[in-house]
């Protein structure tokens, strides 16, 4: 299987229990909260990767990477 992150091997599954590559073991468990409206995110999945999604799409558009969510944020 390929990391849901980074699309390398995986060698086993993360703490969200989804496969991952060595450098993406340790995710955040707690979702983070959306950067437009100030909901908990949710786990999405696209053929890139994992990323965080606002739950209240296609009503609002913000997203976060999974890997540093409080550090990089995605727009779609």
């Amino acid at each position: 299987m390929k990391c849901v992150v980074c699309s390398k091997k995986s060698s086993a599954n993360n703490t969200l229990g989804l496969p991952s590559c060595k450098e993406h073991l340790n995710l955040p468990i707690e979702p983070p909260k959306c950067p437009e409206c100030e909901t908990p995110m949710e786990l999405r999945h696209r053929k890139n990767g994992a990323f965080w999604g606002c739950p209240s799409f296609p009503n609002c558009f913000g997203s976060r990477n999974l890997v540093k969510p409080m550090e990089e944020m995605d727009i779609l």
